[in-house]
């Protein structure tokens, strides 16, 4: 995911028109609100994206929270199927290339399953 925000910054460079980083980063914070934090600890590209202030206060914010492994996890599925229906709207077609599944774990299995059932993403 960091090379599609890589992506994302480059095409930011060439456009002329308003950023599309700064939509993306509008259309995350209006869906996640403070949980966009969540995204970008596993996708540091990411925070080229989202503005620093917003970041900082994020993660300040969540360390202070005590929620139970379960919630984490189901806040981080949400936003990563978020952060996917985001970026696919904007690149389109989105094409996820996976190498390697034989040595997946159960984790990154769950992950995959997560993005191909989505049926909000229509793109």
């Amino acid at each position: 995911f960091g090379e599609l925000c890589r992506r994302v910054i480059l095409l930011d460079n060439e456009e002329e028109e308003p950023s599309i980083c700064k939509e993306i980063e509008q259309a995350l914070h209006e869906e996640l609100q403070d949980e966009v934090h969540l995204l970008a600890r596993i996708i540091p590209n990411l925070n080229e994206i989202i503005t620093a202030d917003a970041h900082s206060t994020s993660t300040s914010m969540s360390d202070n929270e005590t929620v139970d492994s379960d919630a984490r996890q189901a806040k981080f599925k949400y936003a990563l199927r978020v952060f996917i229906r985001i970026m696919s709207s904007y690149i389109s077609p989105l094409v996820i290339c996976l190498d390697d599944l034989q040595w997946a774990d159960v984790s990154s299995l769950e992950v995959i399953d997560l993005l191909a059932s989505d049926a909000l993403n229509k793109n």
